[in-house]
């Protein structure tokens, strides 16, 4: 895994007031404009089902946080990032969960750093093409420099669907991070992971998905998950893209579901 770690200022642990008896914590990785915030109603569910959880803030993504000038921001150094914050604070493997450009980062680590993960879940992601309307909405932005107010809604609304005002501003505050961070973690998504990346997994895979996603069509994920035996798929009926939000329960479920069959791995 090339690309220099940047210290991650934000890593917040949850810890469920009633333990389930499982000490693997599950580690979220956000997506692309995004953040802490819309892992909340996931987290809840983990929480009250006894499960420790950590939220993470990508490289340059916690508000306030000033990286170095030479940091360039390529999946290889977030995935880097995230290692280093794994080796300082977790005592064996985590269950990672990354959603969107976020699985891209934690399919990324756990392609170069196997035994830091326990179980890998890509939630609205799967390593394939993606949407070329969206890559050309995002191209059009990084060109001009700035994303405009119009396009940040576009993008919200295929995203999310229809949001009330307060969750708008809520969900979008990833939109206030840095454009030189936006810009170079927008062509690290549309870049996407190294090809022999997905081949060289060791741990579990599930890729979790909504069945109305715009940006990764549930064919996607289908052909992805048929491509091997090691990888699962919890099709969320109904849900878009951020399926965590809008279906927390379910995503939850299939969690559970899937961490207490898959690890311990068999003998």
């Amino acid at each position: 895994m090339a690309g220099s770690a940047v210290p991650l200022p934000f890593v917040n642990v949850l810890t469920p007031a009633v333990p389930a008896g499982q000490p693997i914590p599950a580690v979220l990785i956000h997506g692309w404009a995004s953040g802490s915030v819309y892992w909340e109603p996931l987290a809840n569910k983990l929480l009250d089902a006894g499960r420790e959880v950590w939220i993470l803030d990508l490289p340059g993504y916690h508000p306030g946080e000033s990286l170095p000038p030479d940091f360039e921001w390529t999946l290889d150094s977030a995935a880097a990032s995230v290692a280093a914050a794994l080796d300082d604070r977790a005592s064996g493997p985590v269950h990672m969960v990354g959603h969107s450009m976020g699985g891209s980062v934690s399919l990324t680590l756990a392609a170069a750093r196997p035994g830091l993960v326990a179980s890998l879940t890509l939630v609205g992601m799967a390593p394939v093409p993606q949407n070329q309307g969206f890559k050309e909405v995002l191209r059009t932005q990084l060109d001009q420099g700035f994303f405009d107010a119009g396009t940040v809604v576009q993008l919200m609304n295929a995203w999310y669907g229809e949001l009330a005002a307060a969750d708008m501003a809520r969900l979008s505050t990833g939109f206030d991070t840095p454009f030189r961070i936006l810009s170079a973690s927008a062509v690290a998504a549309m870049t996407g992971v190294e090809p022999s990346a997905p081949g060289r997994v060791r741990a579990p895979l599930l890729v979790i998905a909504g069945t109305g996603d715009r940006v990764r069509p549930i064919e996607q994920m289908r052909a992805f998950v048929a491509a091997s035996p090691g990888r699962r798929l919890a099709a969320i009926r109904g849900a878009g893209h951020n399926v965590h939000w809008e279906q927390p329960e379910h995503c939850a479920e299939a969690l559970l579901e899937f961490w207490e069959t898959s690890w311990p791995p068999p003998a």
